[in-house]
């Protein structure tokens, strides 16, 4: 006999209602118990199918599944007592019980080793608890997100007023700039007027003074007298030295100052090449000084009737040298020396105002007021020579 016919061949073998000698109660007994076990049996199994599947959130899920297919093969069994209770088909009801068995072992075998983690899911309580926090921290970051956004909000307006200000300031800086420039040109304008009037000013001033020295120069040639020819002379020297310094200040660049240490260089000069008639040598050490108006008339008066004297009476008969310094004092003062090495005067040393000669000249009286009007102090010595330094305070340039 085959395995097959073993299996499935029920010929020869007797019903299980036979060994009920098919007493009716014993087999109703039988084949309704096993069909209502049948029945729950495959009614359990689609409620966990349906669970699964609607659940799909789930950790092992696959246990539902595997215990779906071993409820199913129970049921089956329970369907197979019934038939054989009327046909003998035990080989069948003998696979679907190992069917079942096999199911059942895989069932446990994979179960047991599952529960420790199956008991550390959380419990509904935990779980609860778990959506609780959950819920608060929702609440507290949609607060969050609220303040958020209530900030930015603030935060906007507040770059709106910003915006606002800026663009306000921006236009009044414009504005303001747009007044200054226009100042600024009005000035400038103003300045450069002021500048041609300056320019035109010293410019007649030196052309007047020199109508002065050509009416001077021939109101000398009408005179025959020698002493008012000298007094011409020496009045002519003095409205040079006038022009000369409206003609520096004419043209220094900002028609207020000027350098001084090359007026002195050309008026010294054109004096000694005017007044000399023997060989003269001049010296002239000038350190650079800027200077006004205020400054320079007096100051140039001063080297020009100093000069003038070392000429006249230092020299009468035989050539010389002549020195100018001007020099600056460590206490920021100005020194102005003029010597010569001619026959000198006959006191040894005099101050401006102490021990002065009978007779003051012309010369000594504009010397002794040009000092006045500088604030400063002379002192004369003559040995070998004449040498008078006067002593000045440093001009102030506003």
């Amino acid at each position: 006999m085959s395995i097959l016919d073993w299996l499935f061949d029920p010929s020869g073998l007797t019903a299980h209602g036979f060994c009920l000698s098919w007493a009716p109660g014993l087999v109703a007994l039988h084949a309704g118990s096993d069909a209502i076990v049948a029945l729950a049996y495959f009614s359990i199994p689609g409620a966990l199918a349906a669970f699964a599947a609607r659940r799909r959130d789930l950790q092992y899920t696959w246990v539902l599944y595997l215990f779906v297919a071993f409820i199913l093969a129970c049921g089956t069994t329970h369907l197979m007592s019934i038939v054989t209770l009327w046909i003998p088909s035990y080989g069948v009801e003998g696979l679907i019980k190992l069917i079942t068995a096999l199911l059942s072992i895989a069932t446990a075998v994979l179960l047991w080793p599952l529960i420790p983690k199956l008991v550390a899911l959380p419990s509904p309580k935990q779980l609860e608890g778990l959506n609780r926090e959950l819920s608060a921290r929702i609440v507290e970051q949609e607060r969050t997100a609220k303040l958020l956004r209530e900030s930015e909000a603030r935060v906007s307006a507040a770059n709106r007023e910003l915006e606002r200000r800026v663009a306000e300031q921006t236009a009044e800086l414009r504005q303001t700039n747009a007044s200054l420039s226009e100042a600024l040109e009005q000035r400038t304008s103003a300045l450069k007027q002021r500048d041609i009037l300056l320019r035109e000013v010293y410019h007649r001033v030196k052309n007047n003074l020199q109508i002065v020295d050509s009416l001077l120069l021939m109101q000398s040639g009408q005179l025959a007298d020698p002493h008012a020819k000298s007094a011409l002379l020496g009045l002519r020297r003095r409205v040079y030295a006038l022009g000369l310094v409206h003609h520096q200040l004419m043209d220094s660049k900002n028609l207020q100052t000027f350098d001084i240490a090359p007026f002195l260089h050309q008026l010294s000069s054109n004096i000694v090449e005017a007044g000399a008639e023997h060989g003269i040598n001049l010296s002239v050490q000038a350190a650079p000084l800027d200077v006004g108006l205020d400054f320079a008339i007096p100051l140039g008066m001063l080297v020009t009737e100093l000069v003038t004297n070392a000429l006249k009476h230092a020299f009468p008969d035989r050539a010389g040298n002549i020195a100018v310094i001007l020099e600056r004092g460590e206490d920021g003062d100005v020194g102005l020396i003029v010597s010569d090495d001619g026959q000198g005067q006959a006191a040894g040393k005099a101050s401006l105002g102490a021990d002065a000669p009978p007779k003051v000249g012309l010369g000594t009286s504009i010397i002794a007021g040009l000092v006045a009007q500088l604030k400063g102090t002379m002192t004369m010595r003559s040995e070998s020579g004449t040498r008078t330094e006067i002593r000045v305070v440093a001009p102030v340039l506003s």
